[in-house]
């Protein structure tokens, strides 16, 4: 297995084929919007491949101190074999030079159900194992809900992480959407 960076006709073919399924529409940015961030030097896409077969993907905004994913997901087919943690063990190393990598995960308390309710228990619990700590920091983007998790590759508190998550939110969001869409709050 080894990680690369994604060319721009391999991200628009992931968009396409996978990320319409492995994310809710009201999650998915349009890919004009993905290509306007490439082009600005603040986004990078990663894929894991084993014999050049895509098995996981990655899509992150980048800033100087930290990274935000914004989209990471295992291939539908390769799913439930231990993928996404190995590939999770090699983004971590490509992006070491980072004070920490920034992940939103959709709050456990806004789940709509119990079904719900368990599979984002399960997907905070996977990320978890894999190095991230949860922080009591909460947004709210375009209606949807969130915790914040970071990996910190120095000694970081909730609100240094705040303050990087807020200047990202700052760098990707249009202002006249920004105030109407993005809300932060860090829990003391």
């Amino acid at each position: 297995m080894y990680l690369r960076q994604l060319s721009d006709d391999e991200i628009k073919n992931i968009h396409e084929e996978h990320m319409k399924t492995d994310f809710p529409p009201e999650e998915l940015k349009p890919i004009e919007v993905i290509q306007k961030l490439l082009k600005r030097g603040i986004y990078v896409c990663y894929g894991l491949y084993e014999d050049d077969i895509l098995l996981a993907y990655a899509f992150l905004v980048t800033t100087k101190s930290y990274l935000l994913i914004d989209y990471y997901s295992v291939c539908a087919m390769f799913r439930n074999k231990g993928i996404g943690s190995k590939f999770f063990v090699l983004l971590k190393e490509q992006c070491k030079n980072y004070s920490g990598i920034i992940l939103e995960v959709e709050s456990i308390r806004s789940a709509p159900n119990y079904k719900e309710k368990i599979i984002r228990e399960r997907r905070i619990n996977f990320y978890r194992n894999n190095g991230m700590r949860m922080t009591n920091i909460f947004s709210l983007l375009f209606n949807v809900e969130y915790s914040i998790m970071c990996l910190c590759n120095a000694e970081m508190t909730d609100s240094n992480i705040y303050e990087g998550l807020e200047s990202i939110y700052k760098e990707i969001t249009p202002s006249k959407l920004y105030s109407q869409y993005v809300k932060i709050d860090l829990l003391q």
